[in-house]
C-alpha cells in the first residue's frame, strides 16, 4: 500500500512538474507535513494509537477482570492479546497487575508475584516473560491503571 501510494504521489510530482502547476506541486509537497505535524503533537502528549484503543475497550477488559474469581483477596493478575499479528516482529500482550509488579525492573518482583504469574501461567496459559532470551527485547508501558503493555521484540528472528 505504502508502494503504490509513493508511485502515486512520485507519479502526480512528475505529471505537474511538467505541467509547470506550481500550486499543485508546492500542494502535493506540503500536505504530508501538514499531516505529520499534528500527528506529532498527539503523539507527544500520550495520544496514540494503543491509548485510544485501550480507552475504547477499557470496560471490556475490566468486565473480564471482574469475572475472574479470585481465593483469599488475592492480587489479580491478567493477561490479554493485544497484538496478535506479526508487526514489526513484535508481539504485544496487555497485562493487569493489580500489584503493579510487572512495571518493576527485571528481578525486582517478589517471590509471590512470581508464583503467581506461574499458577496463571501453567493454570489459564497467561503468560508473561520478563526475562527475554539472548535475541529478544522486552519492553514494559503503563497505559492505564494496573494496565501495561508489554512488547516482546526478536530482532534477529528472521533475517
Amino acid at each position: 500500500m505504502w508502494v503504490l501510494t509513493l508511485i502515486a504521489v512520485a507519479g502526480s510530482l512528475c505529471i505537474n512538474l511538467a505541467q509547470r502547476r506550481w500550486r499543485r506541486l508546492v500542494s502535493l509537497l506540503i500536505a504530508p507535513l501538514l499531516l505529520l505535524v499534528p500527528l506529532r503533537i498527539l503523539a507527544a502528549v500520550d495520544i496514540t494509537s494503543d491509548s485510544v484503543r485501550f480507552a475504547l475497550t477499557r470496560q471490556t477488559y475490566l468486565a473480564e477482570i471482574e469475572r475472574s474469581d479470585l481465593p483469599g483477596g488475592e492480587q489479580r493478575f491478567r493477561t490479554f492479546v493485544w497484538d496478535d499479528t506479526f508487526l514489526e516482529k513484535t508481539y504485544s500482550t496487555l497485562v493487569y497487575d493489580e500489584s503493579d509488579e510487572v512495571a518493576l525492573p527485571r528481578g525486582g518482583q517478589s517471590t509471590a508475584w512470581q508464583q503467581r504469574v506461574q499458577t496463571s501461567c501453567s493454570e489459564k496459559k497467561e503468560c508473561v516473560d520478563l526475562d527475554p532470551g539472548p535475541d529478544e527485547y522486552v519492553s514494559v508501558r503503563k497505559i492505564g491503571e494496573h494496565f501495561y503493555i508489554l512488547d516482546n521484540y526478536l530482532p534477529n528472528s528472521f533475517p
